[in-house]
């Protein structure tokens, strides 16, 4: 039962993730100042820490035709992460890892780890898991948008060796021990190299190409790490 609630109320959340996610930066509240966070994947300091609850988390990925058409979609397995809060409640810190070989479809009949789809994703025409097996976030930046759970946040994704910045919102709700962070966004899959069949390409006919931009969603939970040691 606890389970189906989470869901239910992580559904919810992700659900306005999404409706907020076209917000632009001058809609933030600019009389809030942005947290500049250190760059360490471990909270430091002052601070309450919050470890990442693997079996209730996830991220979620679709990938589409230039075309359009259904495409595909699929998860990818956390395998570690953290988030931290100061005394005054302030985000003091956060972190998360992929890990790429867990990465599946849910559009397909077969949806096991050897189909061809989640092969060649794995492959060096994506994301080429055997060399780069981790996908990771480093939170640098935390902004409070008006309201009490509403944030935009700025950080560090490496992907395939390469890093980038990217910026998007997010909704983190904290509910005594626990934390439930959601959030809608979309990155150009170019810019972590991965060019298979890319529109930025010539000599391809459009039926062939597929969008270089990749929408994400994810909900993250994260519990007290006191909670979780006892």
């Amino acid at each position: 039962m606890r389970s189906i609630l989470f869901f239910v109320c992580a559904s919810l959340c992700l659900a306005g993730a999404v409706a907020c996610r076209d917000r632009s930066v001058a809609a933030i509240d600019a009389s809030t100042p942005a947290i500049t966070l250190p760059a360490s994947s471990t909270p430091v300091g002052s601070v309450v820490g919050y470890s990442l609850v693997i079996p209730e988390s996830f991220v979620k990925w679709k990938g589409m035709h230039v075309m359009g058409g259904a495409g595909h979609q699929g998860y990818i397995k956390p395998l570690k992460g953290n988030l931290a809060f100061d005394a005054n409640g302030s985000i003091a810190g956060g972190y998360f890892e992929l890990d790429m070989n867990t990465i599946t479809t849910t559009d397909k009949k077969d949806t096991s780890s050897d189909n061809g789809l989640v092969s060649h994703l794995k492959d060096p025409d994506f994301f080429d898991v055997k060399k780069y097996p981790r996908c990771t976030f480093q939170l640098t930046k935390a902004t409070k948008v008006s309201g009490d759970s509403s944030y935009y946040l700025t950080g560090q994704l490496t992907l395939r060796a390469i890093t980038q910045e990217i910026h998007f919102p997010a909704t983190i709700v904290k509910n005594g021990e626990d934390i439930v962070a959601t959030a809608s966004l979309t990155i150009d899959r170019t810019k972590w190299g991965i060019t298979y069949k890319s529109g930025s390409l010539l000599g391809l006919v459009k039926d062939e190409l597929l969008e270089d931009t990749v929408p994400v969603s994810l909900v993250l939970r994260f519990q007290s790490s006191k909670k979780r040691a006892c």
